[in-house]
């Protein structure tokens, strides 16, 4: 079990947002083309209307993140050893060289829990 549940970890690919958190192609253009930061914000709340996001900045701005271009969901974060962001991630493992989040959180905690039977 206690390999098994490695196995699954580091193999498990970790969870990504769905394409609905993605920008539409023109919206897209247009905020990269805007330089100010409140009219980039008025195209970031026009798009997540529909989505679900109950989680801000400090300032009640939509999370954005650059490098995916996508809208952030909730507990949603960029890792930038995996250079992806991550649903519900909680930290980048050396052990398993992968990041622990949504869909592979049980088998790491598995992972961890035999490995403390097993030593």
């Amino acid at each position: 079990m206690f390999v098994w549940s490695y196995w699954k970890a580091i193999f498990s690919h970790p969870a990504t947002p769905s394409a609905e958190f993605f920008l539409p192609k023109s919206d897209k253009e247009q905020y990269e083309r805007e330089e100010r930061p409140e009219a980039q914000q008025v195209i970031l709340k026009r798009v997540a209307r529909e989505l679900p996001l109950y989680t801000r900045t400090a300032t009640g701005a939509i999370r954005y993140c650059d490098r995916c271009q996508l809208i952030k969901p909730d507990r949603c974060h960029h890792c930038s050893a995996c250079d992806m962001c991550v649903l519900k991630m909680d930290h980048h493992c050396p052990w398993v060289n992968n990041c622990v989040g949504f869909s592979n959180y049980k088998f790491f905690l598995l992972f961890l829990l035999y490995s403390m039977i097993y030593c």
